[in-house]
C-alpha cells in the first residue's frame, strides 16, 4: 500500500529507528525520525505528519504525556498516534487509548508496525 503518507517515528533507539524507517520506506512511505520529544515537536512544527509512531520512553519526555499534549492542541489533535512500547500491560494500553492513541502496539517485528499503520491510515481516510 504505497501511499506516500508522511510518518513521524519518535524512537530513541537509533538501530530500531533505522530498521523501522527502512521497512516503511520499502512500502512507499515518507519517514521522518526523531530521537527525542524535542525533535518530534520540531518535526511536527515543520510539517504535520499523517501518522505518529511514538515510543513511550523518550529520554526527554514520557510518551503518554506527549500523547496527551498532542491530543489537547488544536493543530495536532487530529493526527493519529500509535504508541509503540517495549512493554505491554493492559493498564498501559488502556491509558494510551483513553488519552487518544489510535492503538498501542508492543515492540516486535517492523512488519507488524507497518501493517498496523496501514490499517490506521485506511480507517482515518475512510472516516475523516
Amino acid at each position: 500500500m504505497a501511499t506516500g503518507a508522511r510518518i513521524l517515528v519518535a524512537e530513541d533507539n537509533e538501530a530500531l529507528q533505522s530498521l523501522v524507517k527502512r521497512a516503511f520506506e520499502r512500502e512507499g512511505y515518507v519517514v521522518v525520525s526523531a530521537l527525542t520529544a524535542a525533535e518530534m515537536m520540531a518535526e511536527i512544527a515543520r510539517e504535520k505528519p499523517d501518522v505518529i509512531v511514538l515510543d513511550v520512553g523518550l529520554p526527554d519526555g514520557d510518551g503518554r504525556d506527549l500523547l496527551a499534549a498532542l491530543k489537547k492542541a488544536s493543530r495536532t489533535r487530529s493526527i493519529p498516534v500509535v504508541i509503540w512500547s517495549g512493554r505491554e500491560t493492559e493498564s498501559d494500553r488502556r491509558i494510551a487509548l483513553e488519552l487518544g492513541a489510535e492503538d498501542y502496539l508492543e515492540k516486535g517485528p517492523a512488519s507488524e508496525l507497518v501493517g498496523k499503520i496501514e490499517r490506521v491510515l485506511l480507517r482515518v481516510r475512510r472516516d475523516p
